[in-house]
């Protein structure tokens, strides 16, 4: 797709059924939101702000969620680009840089603070807890089974619900 006003690219494209959804950019002006149509490239909708520079929105549950670089979760149905909801992350100061994972019905993004804030998957936005690492978390999550695999700078910790 051709951004004549993005002048970088920095996250992942994502595949959303027949959509592939394009974000991220360079200067700040111009991070759009772009749904493609994979059979034939045409844009299946579009909003020209609320993308973030570094982090790769996620696909769950028919829903796409992208959080910008100052910690704002963005909620969007896939299929049309309507927004379900907009909210800024706990804490305020935070800033992200690795990508959201998901399982089990949560999302779960990290702070480069060192906070790893667990929302509820779904139309309405709710945080489950905040995990401070007490460490910086630049890398994005994994997840393999029922744990979740989070990279500080120093440590590299293996989480599992207590349940």
């Amino acid at each position: 797709v051709a951004d004549p006003e993005g002048q970088v690219k920095v996250s992942t494209p994502v595949a959303a059924g027949e959509l592939a959804i394009v974000t991220g950019g360079w200067p700040a002006a111009a991070r759009p939101i772009t749904a493609v149509r994979a059979r034939d490239g045409s844009i299946a909708w579009r909003h020209d702000r609320g993308s973030p520079y570094t982090t790769t929105p996620i696909v769950y549950d028919r829903l796409l969620y992208i959080v910008t670089d100052n910690g704002i979760l963005s909620a969007y149905q896939v299929t049309d680009g309507v927004r379900v909801y907009q909210h800024r992350l706990p804490p305020v100061a935070g800033s992200f840089s690795a990508s959201p994972v998901a399982a089990a019905g949560r999302l779960y993004f990290s702070g480069e603070d060192g906070q790893v804030i667990v929302v509820r998957a779904g139309r309405t936005f709710e945080v489950l807890a905040t995990n401070d690492m007490n460490d910086v978390v630049m890398a994005t999550p994994a997840v393999s089974g029922d744990l979740l695999l989070v990279r500080t700078k120093s440590r590299l910790y293996a989480l599992r619900n207590r349940n």
